[in-house]
């Protein structure tokens, strides 16, 4: 048979399928994704080695996916940072089932080493130490993971409480949006107290 004008497999098309595969089963298997793409498991390792590069490959599709979040290098560091941090947490909530895959895989690719360059720049020219510039990115990682996933919760997290058993937390409650506004607030919230924080442990 004639070969086809098209390739059947990139690696861009095996990032996206990837990402689709662990948004819909919330785990990746080469079976999985190789039924998705219409071929064979074994044409998959024509282009990737294993599990591990199709990993990096779907985090290559998701930067790709939302585009570059330079800032602006006249901006305060704090501003900067908030910036990086909304289009991060926006990156992962459009592929929430990858946020415990891709969270938890090592960040071994170049394309990633040079965001987060550009972020160890910005906190060591703020003034933070070489030695608090990791725990501060580490930390503001997990704020964001998790807020990803709450903005794919229900709306409502708390329920069926009683007034007579739990009168403070049900006065709190009547105070809370039962809409996708209970996630955003909570993003604002803890994202100020985390750069309010931050700013706190400048060195003097």
């Amino acid at each position: 048979m004639p070969r086809p004008r098209t390739p059947l497999l990139d690696r861009r098309r095996i990032g996206a399928a990837a990402l689709r595969i662990v948004d819909e089963l919330g785990v990746l298997t080469i079976p999985a994704l190789a039924r998705e793409l219409g071929v064979a498991p074994s044409a998959l390792y024509h282009h990737v080695s294993g599990r591990e590069e199709i990993i990096s490959l779907m985090r290559e599709e998701l930067v790709l996916e939302t585009g570059p979040h330079q800032g602006d290098a006249s901006q305060p560091w704090e501003q900067t940072l908030e910036t990086w941090a909304r289009s991060y947490r926006a990156a992962f909530a459009t592929h929430p089932g990858a946020v415990p895959l891709l969270a938890t895989a090592p960040l071994a690719e170049p394309f990633m080493h040079a965001l987060y360059e550009k972020v160890a720049e910005l906190l060591l020219t703020a003034g933070f130490t070489t030695g608090q510039v990791m725990p501060l990115i580490n930390a503001l990682e997990s704020f964001i993971l998790g807020s990803a996933l709450d903005l794919v919760a229900p709306p409502v997290m708390v329920s069926d409480v009683t007034r007579e058993t739990a009168p403070h937390l049900s006065s709190v409650l009547d105070d809370t949006p039962t809409d996708h506004r209970r996630a955003e607030l909570a993003f604002d919230a803890g994202l100020r107290a985390l750069l309010t924080g931050f700013r706190a442990l400048l060195p003097r």
